[in-house]
């Protein structure tokens, strides 16, 4: 991880200290105890890929008050984090300025016009409790896909009991629909809820089994679900995947592997066991 980062102010403590607390107490870790998230993804970015921070570009995703961005930055990196509404993120903002984290920059836009071509290309990519607020996330996850140099951080929520499903091309992806906004709200109230997602008032939760498909669809070549660093109080229903592109491996010993997806290795296999009457 590098050298020990230097300590933040304690304006920026208190700031850190009420993370998720709009929510209430029904909103699981957070406060003080969003620290064991925050440990948790700095460990799997030092973990995954092996480099110490200073030299790696992160894109923070849904940053609200920057934590993350400002935890990666003060071990050096270089960081970009975005949001959609400014509130949380102009006390972020104030607390890089203070601590003249120049290496770390704030900037609103929405997470549905991120791509390659507006900014470019990072080594690590955080979307961290937002993909569960989407209402079309296959084309957010694929232009997250090129966004990537290295791994892909996602930390949401799951369909528990999936009772819908979405469709990209000839794939289906199974989840549940939840409701963000009463379909009468105004464009300012919806905004106002921080908590909430920016305008759309259905989004749609992933199963567990559906999201690393997609993932996989998009075009990761490997997905990793966390389960160390411990995360206790951690709901049920959250989960955090790690999701890398690479080559796909190809194999001398079983060659008739080699080019297929994943769709087309499950329909060989299926042909493969009636072919064997079950045995």
């Amino acid at each position: 991880m590098g050298q020990k980062p230097r300590p933040l102010d304690a304006e920026a403590l208190a700031l850190f200290a009420r993370k998720g607390r709009e929510g209430g107490p029904s909103v699981p870790q957070s406060g003080e105890a969003n620290g064991v998230k925050v440990r948790r993804v700095l460990q799997l970015i030092g973990d995954l890929t092996r480099r110490p921070l200073r030299e790696l570009r992160i894109l923070d995703l849904g940053c609200g008050e920057g934590v993350y961005a400002i935890e990666a930055g003060l071990h050096g990196a270089q960081v970009l984090a975005i949001d959609a509404r400014r509130e949380r993120m102009d006390q972020g903002a104030a607390c890089a300025a203070r601590h003249g984290l120049g290496n770390v920059r704030f900037e609103q836009e929405d997470v549905r016009r991120i791509t390659r071509t507006t900014h470019g290309e990072f080594d690590v990519v955080l979307i961290l409790g937002l993909l569960y607020h989407l209402d079309e996330p296959l084309p957010v996850l694929e232009n997250l896909h090129a966004l990537c140099a290295g791994p892909l951080l996602v930390d949401t929520l799951v369909s528990l009991a999936p009772d819908a499903e979405i469709r990209s091309r000839d794939r289906v992806y199974r989840g549940t629909w939840h409701r963000e906004h009463a379909d009468a709200d105004p464009p300012e109230l919806r905004r106002s809820r921080v908590l909430k997602s920016i305008d759309n008032a259905m989004s749609f939760r992933f199963a567990r089994e559906s999201l690393v498909r997609a993932l996989n669809d998009t075009g990761f070549t490997t997905v990793l679900e966390c389960f160390v660093p411990l995360e206790p109080g951690k709901a049920e229903d959250r989960i955090t995947l790690a999701a890398l592109k690479g080559e796909p491996a190809r194999l001398a010993t079983y060659p008739w592997v080699n080019g297929k997806s994943e769709k087309e290795i499950a329909r060989h296999l299926d042909a493969m066991q009636r072919g064997s009457g079950g045995r």
